[in-house]
């Protein structure tokens, strides 16, 4: 081992004495450390520690914020000759003080930021622990020590414990990695030599320094090469990329989900766009993917000039690593032109095993091994998949105090990791998963879960947060498992895109995307919870915690335990009107109204009818796209109360007041432009259906039964199951021309956005719906067009079936039915999914078969929407 630490770090003060090494930013400030001070301040401090009892190999624990301090503080406790011990800030005062006393700490540095936590930490240790505090203690301490011989002040080593990192828990209790600086050193001479960073990098860090990759990249290796660390006290995205342009970063290292989220945004960005520059998007980042996969050439700095220019001109790479990074994001940021260097490692190995340099070829590997590291793969399957095994000069000493820990995973210099992964022509390694996370399906298949959520979570916007686990499938004679998923959505996202009925969205993504899947790999069950998965500081899904809540039932969502008082007259009638829907027995202020409170969407707009007309207060459809708590909704209702004294109504209102509203006059104008009478459009329009009808018989071939039951005098409604794009117009083209003369359609509000779409669903009489977004206006329109004697058609699954079984139906449909005391007339469609699917591109020869059944009367003088709702259900499945 060539490299030692203290003795480049002595040239650095003689020759860059002014130059800053270590910056802090937080919102009073910024707070910067040239060399000079910097090693001025480690000496007097190792010093310090030296007097007040601390001796060569005592654990000196440490207590920060990431903070020069900190570093300032380890380089001391390391001058003294001291072993360090980093803890972690997020462990509760109990965890810090069990760890304080296992690792036998003699002396605890700490902040001040921690002074209400150190003293509930003392309270759990049997005597009192010499303390020194960032702040006014430490000006102390250095006004009063004076250091006059060079660091390290005590010599020790290279095979000698250095520091004590303990790991983050993601199975239970951390265990204690002894690491000496050989361990930690070989990796940082040889990543040196691989990545070339030099003293003019300037590194971003927000990564807490008490685990093993921000030591090395965000501490060790840039105090070494001389070069600039910036600490950030914050992770907020907006906030890392102006700190990027402002103080020109070059190097920027962290855990995969915070990439996961700069990729998630770019994107965003990209469909705000309109339809030309998404289409040039597409083709340019298509070119990309194609030069760096075939010409090994990288062009995404020059075709994505906009993307770049927020991270600054001068930005170099971004590091990755402390979990499996999902290649698909890789891929994708490489081809926009970002260089990923991705190291695989764990505390075990000092941080470090194999390094991704940001060659083309190398994404989606973790890289080779370093240079000292041989790794290979303990009984590898079929498809070379097995447990990663690592020998060389990094594997740590062992964990402290714990020998039988020791013995599990080291034998014969090779350090089990615990990993799964294989190893491709080249010595490139891929990481699969976990060991112990696998789940083994009782069908004997392999189930790695992070390769699976990162699938999911790359594809579908809406989640934030995923866990996957092996459930019992009760549906299952042979007591089977089932893929689980706890699903925490991306509010930020759903807000953005006035998306309320968060379940269902989610849902219908993950139906489509599973397709893409082999079956055994395919969710089967959800949850959906608001708060965020329990992880360590390094951002690891807990998985254990996860499966205990799942199976007690509190993953499904937060108990609360009793009500918010209401805070105001607004509130507490508002807590009422929820009640009278829900019949709700807790309500607090941050409970989702969906999520928590199972509000579907007919119900929320019945219930911010209810609260509009009861408070006397208007709430406009884009604003109610965005509310999505108890909270939320009681905010803007009070922003909209008029002056005066608020006196709640006791009625409530029905749907035949919702629905009786009148139109305004755009949605007049609106109504009377879908559904007025176009000679030339229905006469182009029936050629159209009777052409696809007649291309049905032949090539499909189609057959339908029971259309003399049509034979109805309007307005009614017919109401179909939905199993592919086909269903409209082999429908339309069974029906007699006087009734396709008077039909018109609830369509999804995405399927007609942009002008020509919208055009032709004017044309076609098809009224937009969204469950989301004006769907009490929707619903008025759907009532005014049977109110002039049209029939309306309806697809009450509302989507698509994703694998050929019946939905549960909408009762939109049905409460139109009712209030309009119009007949229904069921309708199944068999054979349009085989014909068909939602997953494929193109459809396929097939038999269909269209039955129409007897028409279904609502019932009279009662409000019965779900059983008449139940009723149509029914009536369809029947018929098939």
């Amino acid at each position: 081992m060539t490299l030692d630490f203290f003795e480049r770090f002595r040239e650095h003060q003689e020759r860059l004495p002014d130059h800053t090494g270590l910056q802090i930013i937080t919102a009073g400030g910024r707070e910067a450390f040239n060399y000079r001070r910097i090693g001025e301040e480690l000496a007097k401090i190792s010093l310090f520690l030296q007097r007040s009892g601390v001796r060569p190999g005592d654990a000196v624990g440490l207590l920060m914020e990431n903070h020069p301090r900190w570093c300032i503080a380890f380089l001391a406790a390391q001058s003294a000759g001291a072993v360090v011990v980093p803890l972690d800030t997020l462990h509760p005062p109990e965890t810090i003080a069990e760890l304080i006393q296992s690792a036998d700490c003699k002396f605890l540095i700490s902040s001040e930021r921690f002074c209400d936590k150190l003293e509930a930490i003392r309270s759990h240790l049997p005597g009192p622990l010499p303390l020194l505090l960032a702040g006014a203690g430490w000006d102390a301490a250095l006004a009063e020590t004076e250091a006059s011989a060079p660091v390290p002040l005590v010599s020790r080593g290279p095979d000698e414990d250095f520091v004590i990192l303990f790991t983050g828990g993601t199975t239970g209790k951390p265990k204690g990695v002894v690491l000496s600086r050989r361990n930690i050193f070989r990796n940082v001479v040889e990543l040196l030599a691989i990545i070339r960073a030099t003293p003019q990098d300037h590194l971003l860090s927000v990564l807490p320094l008490y685990h093993a990759l921000a030591l090395i990249m965000n501490f060790l290796i840039p105090l070494y090469l001389g070069a600039r660390v910036t600490y950030l006290d914050v992770v907020d995205p907006q906030r890392v990329l102006s700190v990027f342009r402002e103080l020109g970063i070059t190097i920027f290292v962290c855990v995969p989900q915070f990439y996961y989220l700069i990729h998630s945004r770019i994107f965003q960005e990209i469909e705000k766009q309109h339809a030309l520059k998404r289409f040039l998007f597409g083709r340019l980042l298509a070119f990309s993917r194609f030069s760096n996969r075939r010409l090994g050439w990288n062009p995404g700095r020059l075709l994505f000039p906009a993307i770049h220019e927020k991270f600054g001109r001068q930005f170099r790479f971004f590091g990755v690593g402390g979990a499996r990074f999902a290649p698909q994001v890789a891929e994708s940021l490489r081809d926009l032109g970002f260089d990923i260097v991705q190291a695989y490692g764990m505390t075990e190995t000092g941080g470090l095993a194999t390094l991704a340099t940001a060659r083309p070829d190398m994404v989606g590997s973790t890289g080779r091994p370093l240079p000292h590291i041989e790794i290979r793969i303990d009984e590898p399957d079929e498809a070379g998949v097995g447990e990663v095994l690592i020998r060389g000069e990094n594997i740590m000493k062992g964990y402290w105090r714990d020998p039988e820990a020791t013995a599990a995973v080291i034998h014969g210099g090779w350090l089990h990791s615990g990993d799964l992964g294989r190893l491709a022509p080249g010595g490139l390694l891929y990481i699969t998963g976990r060991k112990k996370d696998v789940i083994v399906l009782s069908s004997g298949k392999n189930i790695f879960p992070e390769e699976i959520e990162q699938f999911y979570q790359t594809n579908c916007p809406h989640i934030k947060e995923m866990c996957i686990l092996g459930v019992p499938d009760p549906t299952s004679r042979e007591s089977r498992e089932k893929l689980h998923a706890v699903i925490v959505p991306d509010f930020d996202y759903l807000r953005q895109k006035q998306i309320v009925n968060t379940y269902d969205m989610i849902r219908y993504y993950i139906e489509n995307i599973s397709q893409r899947l082999p079956p055994h790999k395919r969710i089967r069950s959800f949850e959906v919870r608001t708060e965020a998965l329990p992880r360590t500081t390094t951002r690891k899904l807990q998985r254990f915690r996860i499966e205990k809540e799942v199976q007690s039932g509190a993953a499904a969502k937060p108990r609360f335990a009793e009500d918010t008082p209401p805070g105001s007259v607004a509130e507490e009638e508002i807590f009422r009107r929820i009640r009278r829907i829900k019949k709700a027995p807790v309500i607090r202020r941050e409970m989702n109204l969906e999520i928590d409170l199972e509000f579907d969407s007919l119900e929320r707009v019945e219930l911010l009818s209810d609260v509009q007309e009861a408070l006397g207060v208007e709430i406009p459809d884009e604003a109610a796209g965005g509310i999505f708590t108890v909270q939320e909704l009681v905010a803007a209702v009070e922003s909209r109360l008029p002056g005066g004294t608020l006196g709640p109504r006791e009625a409530s209102v029905s749907w035949s007041d919702i629905l009786r509203e009148p139109l305004d006059r755009d949605e007049q104008r609106r109504l009377e432009e879908t559904l007025r009478r176009r000679p030339v459009t229905e006469w182009v329009a029936y050629g159209i259906v009777r052409l696809a009808y007649v291309l049905g018989c032949l090539l499909l071939p189609l057959r339908v039964r029971g259309r003399e039951t049509l034979q109805l005098d309007p307005p009614f409604l017919i109401c179909s199951n939905h199993g592919s794009y086909l269903d409209v117009f082999l429908l339309a083209g069974t029906l007699p021309r006087r009734v396709l003369q008077r039909l018109f359609f609830l369509g999804y509000t995405d399927l007609f956005s942009g002008a020509v779409l919208s055009f032709l669903a004017r044309r076609l009489r098809i009224i937009p719906i969204d469950p989301d977004r004006q769907l009490r206006k929707s619903l008025r329109l759907g009532l005014a067009g049977l109110q002039k004697g049209l029939i309306l058609c309806a697809f009450p699954e509302g989507e698509r079936t994703i694998d050929g079984t019946l939905k549960p139906f909408r009762k939109g449909p049905a409460i139109l039915a009712v209030e309009m005391q119009a007949p229904v007339v069921p309708v199944s469609i068999i054979g349009a999914y085989e014909a068909w699917p939602r997953h494929e591109s193109f459809p396929r020869r097939h038999p269909v078969e269209i039955r129409f059944g007897e028409p279904l009367r609502p019932p009279e003088g009662q409000k019965a929407y779900d059983a008449f709702n139940g009723r149509i259900f029914r009536a369809v499945r029947d018929l098939r």
